[in-house]
């Protein structure tokens, strides 16, 4: 991608010539090498997916912009020629992950602590917890506390488990979308 800067000829010039393709962005006329021609060929399952993933991403990011605080929020991110509307796609398009789950401090006891890392390359907004016992009945809810160490987060029991073996679901949230869900069966006591 290449500027011009001070061109009579192509400035608020847009269109093809040649193999040169000319578009305006933030202001700013831009020439790029022009794809090429070609015929289309059917896409693939994993293609057609990332289509449908990318398209979810659009319409998160679009919500996002009719958003002023979110607006914000992502304009303060962008650097250079990104506009805010970049930083909420590529946002969309990021997974938050968990990294770590600590249940070593936690033995089915009210107060117990269980300890999550997760990531997003923006901000995890929410890590919800559903501890189950042995018979798949839902014991207590709810969600983990951000901690003072960045991306590690603390969920504090609040019920007693009865049995020594726990199902534990964590659902990690970004910003604009669902992200990681976990499921660890552990043995407590």
């Amino acid at each position: 991608m290449a500027k011009v800067i001070d061109n009579m000829l192509v400035s608020n010039l847009s269109g093809t010539i040649g193999n040169l393709n000319f578009y305006d962005r933030k202001g700013e006329t831009v020439v790029r090498k022009a794809k090429k021609k070609g015929r289309m060929k059917k896409p693939s399952a994993g293609q057609i997916a990332l289509q449908d993933r990318f398209t979810i991403a659009v319409c998160s990011a679009m919500e996002a912009m009719a958003d002023p605080d979110l607006k914000f929020y992502y304009q303060s991110l962008a650097k250079g020629g990104q506009s805010a509307y970049n930083m909420a796609l590529k946002d969309a398009l990021t997974i938050p992950r968990i990294s770590e789950i600590d249940f070593g401090l936690y033995n089915g006891r009210s107060g117990d602590k269980i300890t999550i890392r997760a990531r997003n390359f923006f901000k995890v907004y929410q890590i919800h917890l559903k501890i189950y016992n042995e018979a798949d009945v839902l014991i207590e809810e709810g969600n983990a506390v951000e901690n003072r160490t960045p991306m590690v987060w603390t969920y504090d029991a609040s019920r007693e488990l009865e049995t020594r073996k726990a199902k534990v679901v964590i659902s990690v949230l970004g910003i604009l979308h669902q992200g990681t869900t976990v499921t660890n069966m552990i043995e407590v006591g």
